[in-house]
């Protein structure tokens, strides 16, 4: 058995809720963990499987009563080589794609940047303007994977991410999901999801709100409990081949308990409207690419997230 559908981004657009939902139907199987990230080859640190051997096994459980073999992997949309191997790897694959407001996902993609230790200026603001320099490779937080996820303008230009994905999969087999209809109509978004995938309705009635903004209580050990010492790495490898289990949950727990749900600081007016005018352009081409009056995007307020 093999993936036939892809969840492929964008990140913090409300990918993981939606495929937890999935995860729960009886007619669906979701990989574990969600973003393996395997097509991803030019984002190689944030691949979970290098090998398609090791990809495919990730979809061992799945049975004939999964008519919808899925997976999550949010960069895909972003990589410049994931979409036409994913292709290349099944020409009928349906793909699904979240989009959100980019002012708002950058804000919120800087949060998750932060929590996972590849960012270290807590001020959004003043990772906006550090961008230029890192990308010159000056100002690099010490554990960041790559710096083209600092680069916060390239991460929220969905309509070139689009464009691009419209040039390899034909429109019938792409379902774009908004934001904002995910959050205020949720069970109709996941029954059109359904619907889209070929799965029957399973009478889901409650949508628990998955993946709000974490922060760490106390930031020295989140960055040690995301990216531990190289050395702590290796030993808990050469445990884990000693003792014949999957993982060690030491470093989970010590997550669990640094972690905390907590509102980002709101942006300022002045710099809400320099981002909705870097972002005006692109928004126009999403906006013709997929045949939507985005035009709320350019004035409106953002949605909690």
């Amino acid at each position: 058995m093999k993936p036939n559908f892809f969840i492929v981004g964008a990140p913090k657009c409300g990918t993981t809720a939606l495929s937890d939902y999935l995860r729960d139907h009886p007619n669906i199987y979701f990989s574990e963990p969600k973003e393996p990230h395997y097509f991803a080859q030019d984002f190689e640190k944030y691949r979970l499987t290098k090998t398609l051997e090791e990809y495919l096994s990730l979809f061992d459980e799945s049975t004939s009563n999964h008519t919808a073999i899925g997976e999550g992997s949010v960069l895909y949309l972003f990589s410049s080589v994931a979409l036409k191997k994913i292709y290349e790897f099944d020409s009928q694959a349906k793909i699904i794609v979240m989009l959100r407001n980019p002012v708002d996902l950058v804000h919120s993609f800087h949060s998750q940047q932060l929590f996972s230790a590849d960012e270290d200026e807590q001020s959004f603001e003043k990772a906006w303007r550090l961008q230029d320099i890192r990308q010159q490779g000056k100002h690099i937080p010490r554990k960041n994977r790559h710096t083209i996820f600092l680069n916060y303008t390239a991460i929220g230009r969905l309509g070139e991410q689009v464009e691009r994905l419209l040039a390899i999969f034909p429109p019938e087999q792409i379902k774009i999901i908004w934001f904002e209809d995910f959050v205020k109509s949720t069970k109709k978004v996941y029954i059109d999801v359904l619907n889209f995938l070929g799965v029957p309705e399973d009478n889901r009635t409650e949508f628990i709100r998955i993946n709000e903004n974490k922060t760490h209580k106390l930031r020295l050990v989140g960055r040690f409990s995301q990216k531990p010492p190289a050395f702590l790495s290796n030993v808990a490898l050469k445990a884990k081949d000693i003792l014949g289990i999957e993982r060690l949950y030491i470093l989970d727990t010590i997550r669990s308990l640094n972690t905390m749900i907590a509102s980002r600081e709101p942006l300022a007016n002045d710099l809400r409207a320099e981002l909705t005018e870097e972002f005006a352009d692109d928004i126009k081409k999403l906006s013709q690419l997929l045949d939507k009056d985005l035009n709320h995007w350019l004035v409106t307020q953002p949605l909690n997230s």
